[in-house]
C-alpha cells in the first residue's frame, strides 16, 4: 500500500513539474501568462501569431480541420490553462466551440498555442500550426487579425 501511495505522489509531482515547465515555455516563447489575456485582448500580433473572429473561423475553416492539424503536428501531452486558474493535461484533445473562461491550449513545449476568448476570437501561435491553417484555408487573408 505504501509503495502505491509513493508512486501516486511521484506521478503527481511529475505532473506539477511538467505543468510549471509548460507555463514557463509559454512565458518565454510567446510572452503569455496562461491565466491572463493574450492577442487580440492584450499584447501584439507578431509574425508567429494570428487571430480570427470565431464566427469566421467556424464558418470558413472549422474545428474538424484544426483538430486534424493538431493530430498531425502534436508531440507529447496537451495542456490547457484558463482564466479561472484551472490547469489540465490530456493525451489528446478535441478543440470545439468556445464554452468556457478564456482558455489557452498548447503542447508540452509550447511549440504551438490556441487561445479562445470570451470576445469571440480565436488566436494561434507557432509557425507549423499557422502554415497548416493558411494552406488549408484559401481566403484566410480576408479574415485574419480583424481588430488590427
Amino acid at each position: 500500500m505504501r509503495h502505491l501511495l509513493e508512486n501516486e505522489r511521484r506521478k503527481m509531482d511529475k505532473t506539477i513539474m511538467n505543468t510549471e515547465n509548460v507555463k514557463l515555455c509559454l512565458k518565454n516563447k510567446w510572452n503569455i501568462n496562461p491565466f491572463d489575456f493574450w492577442i487580440p485582448l492584450h499584447g501584439n500580433v507578431d509574425e508567429n501569431s494570428i487571430y480570427f473572429d470565431n464566427d469566421d473561423f467556424e464558418e470558413f475553416f472549422g474545428y474538424d480541420r484544426i483538430n486534424k492539424i493538431l493530430k498531425e503536428i502534436n508531440v507529447g501531452r496537451i495542456y490547457s490553462f484558463n482564466e479561472a486558474n484551472e490547469e489540465k493535461s490530456y493525451s489528446e484533445i478535441l478543440i470545439k466551440e468556445y464554452n468556457s473562461p478564456d482558455i489557452f491550449i498548447t503542447n508540452e513545449n509550447a511549440d504551438w498555442v490556441i487561445y479562445q476568448t470570451h470576445e469571440n476570437t480565436i488566436a494561434f501561435a507557432g509557425m507549423e500550426l499557422i502554415e497548416k491553417i493558411k494552406s488549408n484555408w484559401t481566403n484566410w487573408k480576408e479574415k485574419v487579425n480583424p481588430w488590427e
